[in-house]
């Protein structure tokens, strides 16, 4: 069902609102009153869409996440570098979602919501390229090399970002090659 220009409009200017404010305080201070001031709407609008800032900030979460599913889903057998590009590129939107939402300010449960649907959707991939590795190992190789991605992205994210999508998934992409080789040629 296609949504109403001025409900997309009004939804958008509460978005901005809210990542305005999160910019500057943890969620749980964040008013209903805040937001509307800045978004120029009053409360009853606000309430037409969301019950509070936590109900905001959980549906947002789910749009980031649907995103990352869908790049992971349409990536299907492709290399493990364009699913790396798409979702790079899916957290570089204009508001910097990805990166407000997992801040000290967010959501502390965001990040490892993100994690498992990486692990859901990454790790049988991992596992294809380890056939001579019991579960446990290729759980464990799973876990560091998600780790280190996560580390990275978010050292990419805190640093505004200055390296190309395409950069810091070749780095990736690299870095986790040469872990694998090592790993499964340690056997």
């Amino acid at each position: 069902m296609k949504t109403d220009a001025r409900v997309r409009y009004t939804r958008m200017r509460i978005r901005e609102a809210f990542f305005a404010c999160l910019e500057e305080k943890p969620v749980n201070k964040i008013t209903v009153k805040e937001i509307c001031d800045l978004a120029e709407i009053n409360r009853a609008t606000f309430y037409k869409h969301y019950a509070d800032p936590f109900d905001l900030m959980q549906k947002l979460e789910e749009e980031v996440i649907e995103g990352m599913q869908k790049s992971i889903e349409s990536s299907g057998g492709d290399s493990s570098h364009s699913l790396l590009l798409s979702i790079i590129k899916g957290m570089m939107n204009k508001e910097n979602s990805y990166a407000l939402l997992t801040s000290p300010n967010g959501d502390p449960g965001f990040a490892s919501r993100i994690s498992e649907l990486f692990y859901e959707g990454c790790r049988p991939r991992l596992g294809e390229h380890m056939s001579g590795c019991t579960e446990a190992e290729k759980d464990a190789a799973y876990l560091f090399i998600a780790g280190g991605c996560g580390n990275l992205l978010s050292a990419w994210v805190k640093d505004g970002m200055q390296a190309s999508p395409e950069q810091v998934a070749d780095t990736l992409r690299t870095i986790c090659s040469v872990f694998m080789e090592s790993y499964i040629r340690r056997k």
